[in-house]
């Protein structure tokens, strides 16, 4: 039989990784009046937050964290640099010590000078 600390809530936690967040996707936030993008995913169960990160060289390149604590299921970037292309990856984050691997958005945003600001390719 097993005992629950008094504290305990009552949950046990697994003892492998979250899921990764699936659905992700990028689209333009505001094409033609923001250099900002929304990366959107599915909910990850017991997901307690999120972290976005990006890349700018390629969906294999080096990402870089881009926000975290985000506990909704959709971020959108500040603005970003123009003639740069975007790639995003999300991670579920289960308490303090539980991460899930990256899922990489299925979609890259392109950001230009002029309107539209932001395209999709």
């Amino acid at each position: 039989m097993t005992r629950l600390a008094p504290s305990s809530s009552g949950h046990a936690q697994a003892s492998g990784l979250p899921s990764a967040p699936t659905g992700v996707s990028a689209a333009c936030a505001a094409p033609t009046t923001a250099k900002t993008i929304k990366v959107s995913w599915t909910a990850v169960t017991h997901a307690t937050s999120y972290s976005i990160y990006d890349a700018t060289t390629s969906a294999t390149g080096t990402y870089a964290l881009m926000a975290s604590g985000v506990t909704a299921t959709n971020w959108t970037s500040a603005a970003l640099t123009t003639s740069t292309n975007y790639w995003f990856e999300v991670v579920a984050i289960v308490g303090s010590n539980w991460s899930s691997v990256k899922s990489t958005a299925s979609a890259e945003s392109t950001i230009h000078s002029s309107s539209p600001f932001c395209v999709q390719p």
